[in-house]
């Protein structure tokens, strides 16, 4: 199924409505990298910010514990997992000999709510060893079963590894045929721990429709297509409020106070709930509005994107059709057309291009590969290979980063133009946009548009030495597999070109 594609009017949605909630977004600092609007199962907005693009599967953090309590409803339905099964008789092996009290109580329906009785979270990201459910059995279970909320990603990993136990199949490999198949969403893409199994707290990508198409589906109930998929009494639960979650952090922030469900969150307007992942991975569901969004972004205030939600949206929308407003529609449509993130005004260097143009550095020490040095927000361990030099071509129109690795040869596209230029490399898209800052120094934003965030790299040119420092595109420390950058040194490599180019940087830098 291929979903209708409307004007908002036509579905009772002012495309003023849509416009407002997108300038605050904006006034609020929050970089958008897509969303998807839908009402009655149809899509009426949508848009991607360049260098991020629509097919492009992209980090979704927790909004992964979504999925994963529906692979969970699926067991539950075909009678392989029930909700009352113990953690200790799943992993008897794993248990402690002498569990507490509190452990043999634990259930599966304890992990769906965010409630096994942890009062602190084990690790769970990179940094996690291939005996982590023993390390999460043995963790002390300090309160009784369903009583005390913690929100916990290995919790939902121990879910992961339920279905794994329990069918003999990795989490996406069980939902394929279930889900993923028949809502017509692809292969779907998750990060496995080090035993294998895979990260259903935090290590799902989608693509921006994969993301409608599921969030329509919780919407539905479990339907699709006039078929039941999975029964509407498990989404009744899923999504209605198994735990109480006020007062248990968050910054006091309502939308995280409002109860939590089977791995879905509760919000703050009357009967609203949402699938939910860090840097605003949001799956919002409005049932009074028969209304979807999606988004992916890189937010830090996550309220403040729920907020603009709340205030500007959600509101607006009516029960029945509106008259066609063209003229807030041909500003909406003309907006949506043209989305990028800020874009790096280009200055160009005709003289230091030139010098620049076929000359090669080496590292002054060993480098990880392009992938590990661009790093991101959600690349959760290194991806390995490793670097050994950098060469820029600057001829014929062209502006490109030339990276020699011991796997081969990854080409750059600089974007120099203004704007974002994508590149792909071993089937990963590369979003860069360059510009000269200084006589001797060229920024270049570079991110793996996979990842929620990428790095600003500064190249700074001084006779036969080139050195690169890196920020990230966060304004803040970002965690989450952000991997630190020292400075990196290179020095020329002796050849043709190397005297021009020395020659110029020391005049010049």
């Amino acid at each position: 199924m291929n979903f209708p594609r409307v004007t908002p009017e036509s579905v009772g949605v002012p495309s003023a409505a849509v416009t407002a909630m997108l300038d605050r977004l904006y006034r609020k600092g929050i970089e958008m990298h897509a969303f998807m609007l839908l009402r009655h199962g149809q899509v009426c907005a949508e848009g991607s910010w360049a260098p991020y693009a629509p097919g492009t599967p992209h980090i979704m953090f927790s909004f992964s514990k979504s999925l994963t309590s529906t692979a969970i409803g699926f067991a539950v339905q075909e009678g392989v997992v029930s909700l009352d099964d113990r953690l200790i008789d799943i992993f008897p092996e794993e248990a402690p000999q002498d569990p507490s009290e509190n452990l043999k109580k634990c259930c599966v329906r304890h992990l769906l709510m965010m409630g096994c009785g942890h009062e602190t979270e084990i690790s769970w990201a990179g940094d996690s060893s291939a005996d982590w459910i023993t390390a999460f059995l043995h963790h002390p279970f300090v309160y009784e079963p369903g009583t005390h909320f913690l929100y916990n990603t290995a919790g939902t990993n121990m879910l992961s590894a339920v279905i794994t136990k329990k069918t003999g199949l990795p989490l996406t490999q069980f939902l394929k045929p279930r889900l993923f198949q028949p809502l017509g969403m692809g292969d779907i893409f998750c990060q496995p721990m080090p035993d294998g199994t895979e990260m259903g707290g935090a290590g799902m990508s989608l693509a921006i429709e994969d993301m409608a198409r599921f969030v329509q589906f919780v919407a539905n109930k479990g339907s699709w297509e006039g078929k039941q998929l999975l029964n509407a009494a498990w989404f009744d639960q899923a999504t209605g409020k198994q735990i109480e979650n006020a007062g248990a952090g968050w910054g006091g922030d309502p939308d995280w106070q409002a109860g939590y469900g089977f791995q879905f969150w509760r919000c703050a307007p009357q009967g609203v709930f949402r699938g939910d992942g860090a840097y605003g991975q949001f799956g919002v569901v409005m049932p009074d509005q028969d209304a979807v969004l999606v988004i992916h972004s890189a937010s830090q205030t996550l309220q403040a994107v729920l907020d603009a939600v709340w205030e500007e949206l959600l509101p607006a929308m009516a029960a029945a059709p509106l008259p066609e407003d063209r003229k807030a529609w041909h500003v909406l449509d003309h907006r949506l057309k043209h989305l990028e993130l800020n874009p790096l005004l280009g200055t160009r260097s005709p003289g230091g291009e030139a010098s620049l143009n076929g000359a090669e550095y080496l590292p002054d020490q060993p480098l990880p590969g392009l992938r590990d040095i661009v790093g991101g927000v959600g690349c959760f361990g290194p991806q390995g290979g490793a670097l050994q030099s950098l060469s820029f071509r600057f001829e014929e129109g062209r502006a490109q980063l030339i990276c020699r690795q011991d796997s081969g040869e990854a080409v750059l596209d600089l974007g120099m133009e203004g704007h974002f230029a994508t590149t792909v490399v071993d089937g990963v898209p590369y979003g860069v946009n360059s510009a000269w800052r200084e006589r001797d120094a060229l920024e270049v934003h570079l991110r793996n548009t996979r990842m929620a965030a990428g790095r600003r790299f500064l190249f700074r040119f001084a006779g036969s030495r080139l050195t690169v420092t890196a920020s990230p595109t966060l304004p803040e420390p970002a965690g989450l597999g952000e991997l630190s950058l020292p400075e990196l040194r290179f020095t020329l490599k002796e050849g043709e070109v190397s005297t021009r180019t020395r020659m110029y940087w020391e005049v010049n830098g």
